[in-house]
């Protein structure tokens, strides 16, 4: 690869003709030929990062969400946490169907839809510019950038983004071939593509700005009113569907789905300001040149963070405005093309303040997964900058000799470069994702401790640990519900005698216990017997005291009692405004009840079966909480 080059002539007419000049990649077919090579190589390593990565995080809340509502027609058409993406819940629940909790499927998909967006930046280059040399820094720089990688890994931002980031090129080119043909088939393909992408995630709508930077670029002349003129009149056709594609598809999202969101908001200038500083100098930059090299886990937080440091971040940015006033000295028109990157990243720093950092903050945008987009279009605006499109109506040309760009060994070294640090970036967030892998670790604990069970144990039902799902998830961070295809082995019932089990923080089954908050006062008896009882439930209600109120839904009671033979039957159980209608088993017993929402100082009782007499115990009120070993280990039912 000693010979990539970005423009191989200083003449036009030479510069648009296939490369003619000697060397290892002289022709098209050595061209073709690299660019392959460095799609399989890309493809290789994210395979490899693939195979230690497993459901995450946000994958979570797919998984909770599909699995307790299935795939109805709200979720597909009304969306969740803000995000209209029908076609990834279609894809998620179908993988559901055959596995719930195997990798294979998704990883398989996500691998072959990096395949079709690596295939569809090579034939964009080509169509666009031709296959010579020139093209391949561009293409190093889409396929190495670690940008792109955290949203690869996952299924959820990689389901919704994988398919944005192939209609960037596959879209492209055919939207390139409708302004050169006018032909309106490609017009309309541009849109079935557009379409696609728009369904597994609304963030695709972002397509339409390549779209229009393209036509009014490099299809049009004069002023941008003179410009917006003659794209309108040219294309009449193609223009009016993509306006009612665009607005169609926004007045959609608006009505759907962006009502689903509680993501907080942040909306102050300072705000903004600092989102811009992260973005840009820290994450963007950094990544476009082979950073950031660092990644910084935080406790809590599946994904790694971009950490490059001030040198780095200072270099980075540095190297872009070198090679950005090198292109301004030496080729016409070339800065034109950074109006594509800088439109994409104005609205992703927008969304970013708007949606997310209100909630963690401006560091929020040193998380790779909101930056997908933005490798795309800089290795296209790379592509546009230093090579003349062919078949444009405005083409870029030399200007002057670039002792940079016009030195083939130089350029090649500098994709080189770039491309062992977007690797070394790559594999280093590839492995702190693997260490981090708690999610899995954490249903393989549960499935191992299950895997003996015949009955299904009564369980506390609880939020999953916050680095798991966040609890403003709920319900769906609920065990209940991220647990679900595991129901033939566990239960989740408001009352059980005896028994109760909750899944601690690894994962494991473990006994519970009441961690005590309120207890009865009053004449109860804190070890009854059937001899000797102070305090009987008969059919006339009966109210215990505590000695204190409690408010909220989710506390446990734990109430002890005995009863005879002659005792067992039914019993109701009052807490504030609810009743629960227990069956009452001779012995010695243990009941736990779990309450509803509201307050209560007092617990109610009634018998309600005629010659049934319990003698209620101690009474206590509290939340549940880890309490032995776990069932699979020493001690446990195993």
């Amino acid at each position: 690869m000693r010979h990539f080059i970005f423009v191989s002539s200083p003449h036009l007419a030479s510069a648009t003709a296939a490369p003619a000049d000697d060397g290892v990649l002289a022709t098209p077919r050595k061209v073709l030929a690299a660019a392959l090579v460095m799609i399989v190589a890309q493809l290789a390593f994210r395979a490899w990062a693939l195979n230690g990565s497993w459901y995450r995080f946000d994958d979570a809340n797919f998984m909770s969400k599909l699995m307790s509502d299935g795939l109805s027609a709200d979720l597909l058409f009304h969306g969740f946490a803000g995000h209209l993406m029908p076609g990834a819940f279609a894809l998620t629940a179908w993988n559901f169907s055959l596995d719930p909790y195997a990798w294979a499927y998704p990883a398989v998909e996500l691998l072959i839809l990096q395949a079709v967006a690596d295939l569809g930046a090579l034939v964009f280059l080509c169509s666009a510019f031709g296959k010579r040399r020139g093209i391949l820094p561009p293409l190093a720089v889409f396929l190495f950038s670690s940008i792109s990688l955290p949203a690869f890994l996952t299924w959820g931002p990689g389901i919704t983004q994988l398919p944005f980031l192939a209609a960037i090129f596959w879209g492209s080119w055919t939207h390139l071939t409708y302004l050169r043909t006018r032909r309106f088939r490609w017009a309309l393909l541009t849109m079935l593509i557009t379409l696609a992408a728009i369904a597994f995630g609304e963030k695709a709508m972002l397509l339409f700005w390549p779209y229009t930077v393209l036509a009014l670029g490099w299809f049009a002349t004069g002023d941008i009113l003179t410009r917006v003129r003659t794209v309108a009149g040219r294309y009449l056709p193609g223009v009016l569907l993509y306006g009612v594609v665009s607005i169609g598809s926004a007045v959609a999202y608006l009505t759907l789905g962006a009502g689903s969101s509680k993501a907080a908001a942040s909306s102050d200038a300072n705000g903004f300001a600092l989102v811009t500083q992260r973005f840009l100098f820290e994450s963007w930059a950094p990544g476009v040149v082979g950073g950031p090299l660092r990644w910084k886990w935080i406790e809590g937080n599946s994904a790694g963070w971009a950490e490059p440091g001030a040198v780095v971040s200072v270099l980075a940015v540095g190297v872009l405005a070198l090679l950005t006033y090198e292109l301004a000295r030496t080729r016409s028109i070339a800065l034109r093309a950074w109006w594509l990157v800088g439109g994409i990243v104005v609205i992703d720093i927008a969304l970013i303040t708007a949606i997310r950092a209100g909630g963690v903050g401006a560091d929020i945008a040193l998380a790779y997964r909101y930056l997908t987009d933005t490798i795309a279009v800089t290795a296209m605006a790379l592509a546009l900058a230093t090579l003349p499109l062919l078949g444009a109506v405005e083409t870029l040309a030399p200007t002057r000799t670039s002792a940079f760009l016009d030195v083939p060994k130089r350029v090649a070294v500098a994709t080189a470069i770039v491309t062992a640090l977007g690797l070394f970036s790559s594999y280093s967030y590839a492995e702190g994702w693997h260490d981090d892998d708690n999610t899995r670790r954490y249903i393989d604990t549960v499935r191992a401790d299950l895997a003996d069970v015949e009955e299904p144990l009564p369980m506390a039902d609880g939020p999953v640990p916050e680095w798991m799902v966040w609890g403003a998830s709920y319900p769906y961070n609920q065990v209940s519900r991220v647990l679900r295809p595991l129901s033939d082995k566990m239960d989740f019932p408001r009352a059980s005698t005896d028994n109760l089990y909750l899944v601690d923080e690894d994962g494991h089954i473990r006994p519970a216990a009441v961690d005590t908050v309120r207890r009865s006062v009053g004449a109860v008896d804190a070890t009854p017997s059937l001899d000797r009882c102070t305090l009987r439930v008969r059919q006339t209600p009966l109210q215990v005291g505590l000695d204190g109120g409690v408010e909220g839904a989710g506390w446990w009671i734990r109430i002890a009692y005995v009863a005879g033979a002659k005792d067992a039957g039914r019993m109701r159980v009052t807490a504030g405004d609810h009743s629960y209608d227990v069956e009452i088993e001779p012995g010695f017993r243990s009941l736990y009840v779990r309450t509803g929402e509201g307050r209560f100082d007092t617990v109610g009782f009634q018998s309600l079966t005629p010659g049934s007499k319990p003698c209620l115990g101690g009474i206590e009120v509290g939340e549940v909480v880890p309490f032995g070993d776990p069932i699979s280990g020493p001690g446990g039912e195993d």
